[in-house]
């Protein structure tokens, strides 16, 4: 799994790379085809008011999953769209899982015919 970290506007410090790369490195835990995640940091002015905003872009095969948080700071926007991110992938991973069962035959079906077969 690779990381591509962008902050446009500012550089980000190697203790917040290290931070995020730590804290999304465990979601491989949640769907192992995870291929690369995308962080983008913004900081957003309005009025007197910062926000930071971090959006991930998690390639995976299908479709990417695209998570949006924001927060007041950094770490705190990364925690967030981590927890997004967490969920997401158990929804996809589960989704994937009935629809193999699906695609395989009827089990008991075949148990049946077995017995029929031997008895």
């Amino acid at each position: 799994m690779k990381f591509r970290i962008e902050t446009p506007g500012h550089r980000a410090s190697p203790s917040l790379k290290a931070f995020v790369t730590q804290k999304l490195g465990s979601l491989d835990r949640y769907y192992k085809d995870i291929q690369e995640i995308e962080v983008t940091l913004i900081n957003e002015v309005k009025g007197n008011k910062e926000t930071v905003v971090c959006t991930l872009n998690i390639r995976v095969p299908g479709k990417d999953e695209y998570i949006k948080s924001r927060s007041s700071i950094f770490e705190d926007a990364v925690l967030k769209a981590q927890e997004a991110a967490k969920r997401r992938l158990r929804i996809r991973k589960t989704q994937l899982q009935i629809a193999r069962k699906k695609k395989s035959p009827n089990r008991k079906l075949i148990r049946d015919l077995k017995f029929q077969l031997s008895g």
